[in-house]
């Protein structure tokens, strides 16, 4: 999330890379663990030839019943729409400061932002109508391409990102910086 993590008003960049290390932390090994016990505590015939969805929703349906598959569906409802708004965050930044650069040289975009939303539509659209297994697959490379494009930026940006590390804990045992 490095567009969100840019657009935060904080008083030193490494708080933010720190808060954004934690929000990985808790997704990846928190949530994704807990997932993960729910389905591998489930009886083996409760789960036996399911996957994805299909599969928590019957664990959780094991464990609390009803009310478990309620919940994940209410909270798969609000994962996709927020990670759908975020996505567009993201990408709508991007195409800003693509526009900043084509008007450094002299040339307009100004149909830029009306492409994007109706690519956005049309992947939303596409993204409703598909197989779940094929919106996840396109999910993942995407993320995938993002992380290849990300690490081609993050090598030559690694001496500022220590660099301000060391800034960040010089003035937190000075006392210059709140928690």
């Amino acid at each position: 999330a490095p567009c969100a993590a840019a657009a935060a008003d904080i008083d030193h960049p490494t708080k933010e890379g720190l808060l954004q290390a934690l929000g990985v932390f808790i997704d990846t090994l928190v949530i994704c663990s807990c997932s993960a016990m729910l389905m591998l505590l489930a009886p083996e015939e409760t789960v036996s030839g399911l996957a994805g969805m299909d599969l928590l929703q019957s664990a959780m349906e094991y464990h609390m019943g009803q009310a478990g598959v309620v919940f994940i569906a209410v909270m798969l409802l609000l994962f996709s729409f927020s990670t759908f708004i975020g996505i567009l965050f993201y990408a709508r930044s991007n195409v800003v400061y693509a526009e900043l650069l084509v008007q450094m040289f002299r040339q307009v975009l100004w149909l830029s932002q009306t492409l994007y939303k109706i690519l956005a539509l049309v992947m939303l659209f596409v993204g409703c109508q598909a197989a779940y297994t094929f919106v996840w697959d396109l999910g993942d490379v995407g993320i995938g391409l993002m992380t290849i494009f990300n690490m081609i930026a993050l090598f030559p940006l690694s001496k500022e990102a220590i660099a301000s590390l060391k800034d960040y804990e010089t003035k937190k045992k000075k006392g210059e910086l709140s928690l």
